[in-house]
């Protein structure tokens, strides 16, 4: 049986709040396209036996109070290729991502954006490109006024710099308990992300087995960008 690793990271220092409940509703979502989901055939996605669906949350309100290190803009992760804040709570989670197959990145909205804590997790992670190479990616973003549209456009950008593959998102305003329409879309995109993570997974398996160095890196493929005069 093929095994399938989602893992979802609420960067919301709120345990328990909209923001987790978002995220939870994708991760059922994905969690059905289990084999031993009651709707689900041993045939799911022609694996030979279907797919099991490990699914994970890792929580901004578990760190301790050193856990988000902010970024130093010091270039150590790009000029010698490890971060200078070693051991932290963000270090955990990168490593976390490299065992995932497919990752959600949920955020609330605080002053037009993602959470602190988020955009640390993306600060930091300048060294690791393409972390995201051969895995997809979703967003889940709630949100009590404006800013849904900011935090998309930073979470998309920095999953497009990463080199993950977009499953898509999906955003509710106020209180995710009583928002059944958007636990609905929250469901369908973690089916969607399981079925994007599956195609990506085989397809890199595929190249690292046949020693097909041009699948791999076409698969491997980050966006090309540039630092003010200093292009790489």
């Amino acid at each position: 049986m093929e095994e399938i690793k989602i893992l979802a990271i609420n960067t919301s220092p709120r345990k328990g709040r909209n923001t987790q409940q978002l995220a939870e509703a994708v991760l059922d979502g994905c969690r059905s396209l289990d084999a031993q989901a009651p709707e689900v055939g041993a045939t799911e996605m022609d694996g030979a036996g279907g797919l099991k669906i490990t699914t994970e949350m890792i929580q901004a309100g578990d760190a301790p109070a050193d856990g988000f290190q902010l970024c130093r803009g010091c270039w150590s992760c790009v000029k010698k290729g490890s971060c200078v804040l070693k051991d932290d709570f963000v270090t955990e989670i990168y490593e976390k991502i490299r065992q995932a197959d497919g990752v959600i990145f949920a955020s609330p909205v605080f002053f037009c954006d993602v959470s602190a804590q988020c955009k640390i997790i993306m600060d930091r992670s300048l060294g690791l490109i393409p972390l995201g190479a051969g895995k997809a990616s979703a967003a889940a973003i709630t949100c009590g006024s404006v800013g849904v549209n900011s935090a998309l456009h930073t979470i998309q950008g920095f999953c497009s710099m990463q080199g993950f593959l977009d499953a898509g998102w999906v955003a509710t305003y106020g209180k995710t308990e009583d928002k059944t329409h958007g636990k609905e879309v929250a469901h369908a995109l973690g089916r969607k992300l399981v079925r994007l993570a599956v195609m990506a997974r085989r397809e890199m398996a595929e190249a690292q087995d046949t020693g097909d160095d041009a699948l791999r890196q076409d698969l491997s493929h980050c966006n090309h960008f540039a630092y003010g005069t200093h292009t790489f």
